[in-house]
Parts: C-alpha cells; structure tokens; sequence
C-alpha cells in the first residue's frame, strides 16, 4: 500500500505582534496545507492512529477528533465548541483572539454586565500589542490617558522618576484607563464578530469525558448541559471552573489591610499626567495615578488611601472607596485535560508594577494562538513560569517599599537614586513592567 495522507486545510488569522511592538507572519494555519503522512510501506493511517500519541494529539487540537475506531473526522474549526467563563479582560481578549481566527466561542458571566468598577487600569505596550490586530487598541488608545513619568518620593524628597518614553517601542508609555470602559470597548468589538456576552449566565459544573467536556450552565434558574471541547476559566479568584476541575490555588493572603479611592481633584499640584509614589519611614505607602480628566485613582496599605498623598489640593468628589488584602496565589497547573485558567483564575497577586490585567490579557492570547497551532498541551509550560515569576518579583517589590528595616530603607533608597540619576537603568525595569520582558 502506498503511503497515505491526511491533509487538513488550515484557516488564516493573520499577523501577530511580536513583543519588540512589531508585526511578525508566522506560518499561521491557512496559509498551506498540513499533511500528516504514515511511515512505512504497507502502513495504514488508521492503524497507526491508537499507537501515534502525538499525532492524536495535534489531530485532536485542530478540532479534528478521532472517534473509538480510530477513524480522523475534520471538524472546522468554525464548529470547535469553546466555552469561556468570565468576561473580564482575561476572557474578552480570548474570545477575541479566537474570533480573529476563526472560531465562535461561547462566553458568559454570572455579574449583571462590565463592573461598574474601575478596578485595573494600567494598560501595558505588550497588551496593546495583542489587541491591535482585533481594534481593540485603537479604541482603547482614544479614550486612554498616556501616563510617561512615575515620580517616586520617600517622606518629602524626589528619588527616581521612571520615564516610559526611554522605552524602545511605539507604545512608550502606560496607558491608564478604568477596567470597566476597557471591557466596554473590548465587548462592543467582540460584537462586531457576532458573538454577545451572556450575563447573568453562571457555570454550575463541569464534568470530564475522554473526548468533552460537559458544563451544566445555570440562567435565570435554568439549567442547561452542553458539550464542549474547550473550557477556559477567566472567572477570577474565586473561580469556579478552577474549582470543579480541582486545581489547587496554592499561597497566602497578606494580613496588611489596603484602601483604595476614586476621586475627582482640583488643583493637581503635581506634573498632570504622571503617576505618583509616596513612601514614608514607619512603612506607609500610597500610589495614585490619572484615569481621567480631573480623575484619579489612590491606593495605599493605610485605610485612608488619599491620606497618604501629600499636597495642597482639593477633593471635589469621591466616586469610590473600597477596602482589600493583598493576596499572593497561583494555581497549581493552568489546565486540566480540556480545561485552562487564565488571569487572576490563575494567579494573583499586589498591585504594584500594573501586570496584574495584563499577565492576564496575555494568558489569553497565548491560550488563542496555541488553539491555532495545535499546541494547547504547551499552555502550563509556557504561562505558569512567567506568573510565577512576577509573583515573587511583586512581593519583593512590597517587602522592600513597606519595610520599617532602616538597612532596607537606606539600600532602597540609594537604588531609587542610582537609577534616577542613570536613565540607562531604568531600560530593564521599564520592559517588565510594559510586558516586554520577563
């Protein structure tokens, strides 16, 4: 018997930004044919289908599936069932991504719409990058705020300012945005590829079969079961698709109460549009940074987050206040069998350094592009690292700006000056925080 082939034509989505902001074609399904051949003469694709582990496996990812007989069906990826809960940015950018590339996922969420809440909003060059291709970015770019300066200050005395135009890509600068016009922009966009977020829609469980998975999905107090080959959990903290596939959240969750408030201000005595830090000797620290005109966003690890920001200016109105702990946690593995977790599903952790929204966004990207190349059982391997990562890099950052050690302070201290008085060394710091480096 001659050799035998399977070909599956492949669908196009286009280029993808690289990290360094600039596009790059990969070989993106579409633009060839991918020919899977057995080896051998006599070799039939059929028999070889059980003992070839890995070719059942990309088949499998390409929304092919292999049925007990062994025998390939090509599902197009148009039919691939992909359910995604929560529709936070974590989940809207993988529904969009997906879209882009051809798929019609399914996406619901338990709250009654976007939160009303601003929440993140530090947007990063790396997640600009990957909504760009959607219109995301340039959505998000019209209504944004460019923050490029974040002075740092320790009792009454400037050490460092951090200046984002000294990084090397066109999006130079944070851009800060309240989380709940992100998720509008992003949702209305999702809409454009005919896919609306199901609110007030709440997944009740999930069971695992060999070749699905079922989601019992709970709307109004009806309960609905679907077959599904694909589950990602965006669902937060508290995540409940975490939970039924049993993934251990492991870490802690700091005592220190934080605050948090939203005000509008007049008199801003400060440089408009910059980010400000504010630290003190006894261990308080209070950030605050623009989200608007005349609006801004404080937080501090003191109950009064505007108390910690020095200055002789006006509070016209406070729009929010809340109160938090500070968790540091990770899930054990970012999938189980044909469920994945992205966000803060799958890790959390401070505030401080802006990544939280963004690892995020680029969990689902990467959750978007390996769906497209066949290479999902990568995901843990490529994603857990880089959360790990900033997960012990934040907490150093929070030991080190609250610490009352007076051997700290004083290296603290001198490293803010060194690196204000070097712009060359702001580089690396810059590129973490922008996502371009890990």
């Amino acid at each position: 018997m001659k050799h035998e082939r399977l070909s599956v034509l492949l669908r196009s989505v286009g280029p993808y930004p690289n990290r360094r902001g600039k596009e790059q074609f990969r070989e993106r399904p579409g633009a060839s044919v991918i020919s899977l051949k057995t080896v051998g003469r006599g070799a039939s694709l059929v028999r070889n289908l059980r003992s070839r582990k890995a070719f059942r496996s990309i088949v499998d990812k390409w929304g092919t599936r292999v049925d007990s007989l062994g025998k390939a069906t090509v599902v197009p990826r148009e039919k691939a069932s992909i359910l995604i809960v929560g529709a936070g940015p974590t989940g809207l950018t993988a529904a969009l991504e997906l879209a882009r590339g051809g798929a019609l996922p399914r996406i619901i969420d338990e709250k009654d719409g976007p939160t009303a809440l601003s929440k993140a909003v530090g947007i990063s060059a790396h997640s600009l990058d990957i909504l760009e291709a959607s219109g995301v970015s340039r959505q998000l770019l019209a209504e944004g705020l460019k923050v490029r300066h974040a002075h740092f200050h320790v009792e009454a005395r400037e050490l460092l300012t951090i200046d984002f135009s000294l990084l090397p890509h066109r999006y130079n600068f944070l851009l800060s945005l309240p989380q709940r016009d992100t998720e509008r922009i992003m949702a209305d966009t999702l809409a454009t590829f005919g896919i609306d977020v199901e609110w007030r829609t709440e997944l009740v469980g999930l069971t695992q079969h060999a070749d699905k998975v079922e989601a019992r999905i709970s709307r109004s107090g009806d309960e609905e079961r679907q077959n599904l080959d694909i589950v990602f959990g965006a669902d937060g903290p508290e995540s409940s698709v975490r939970k039924s596939s049993g993934i251990e959240f492991e870490g802690y969750t700091h005592k220190r109460q934080w605050s948090i408030t939203d005000a509008e201000i007049a008199s801003w005595p400060y440089e408009p549009g910059a980010a400000q830090a504010f630290v003190n000797r006894g261990g308080d620290v209070g950030f605050i940074i623009p989200i608007g005109d005349g609006r801004f966003r404080s937080v501090s690890n003191t109950p009064d987050a505007l108390a910690q920001v020095p200055g002789n200016y006006r509070v016209s109105k406070v729009l929010r206040t809340d109160r938090f702990h500070i968790p540091a946690k990770q899930a054990r593995r970012y999938q189980a069998g044909r469920v994945f977790l992205g966000g803060d599903a799958a890790h959390v952790h401070s505030p401080l350094g802006a990544r939280g929204m963004n690892l995020g966004i680029e969990d689902a990207a990467s959750l978007a592009r390996r769906f497209g190349d066949g290479t999902l059982d990568g995901y843990t391997d490529e994603r857990r690292p880089v959360g790990h990562r900033w997960i012990e890099l934040s907490e150093r950052i929070l030991s080190t700006v609250q610490s009352t050690n007076i051997f700290v302070q004083t290296f603290r201290n001198l490293a803010m000056t060194t690196i204000g008085r070097f712009p060359v060394l702001q580089k690396p710091l810059i590129e973490r925080v922008a996502g371009l480096r890990e």
